[in-house]
């Protein structure tokens, strides 16, 4: 269960740091590429959150 709320807590950082980024005035291509990078990340953590959920439903 541990793991769980570590996934709920890295999606809230990658969310904060994307919403950081977009207040970012001068960008450039590095803050581009770290942007996907971080939007890569966050689907993948949203993956597995959806794969634990499914898991739940399945066993009660």
């Amino acid at each position: 269960m541990k793991r769980h709320v570590d996934l709920y807590e890295k999606r809230q950082w990658l969310l904060a740091a994307l919403k950081h980024l977009r207040s970012v005035k001068k960008l450039r291509p590095a803050w581009g590429r770290l942007y996907a990078r971080i939007l890569v990340k966050l689907v993948l953590v949203e993956m597995k959150l959806e794969h634990l959920e499914k898991q739940k439903e399945v066993r009660p």
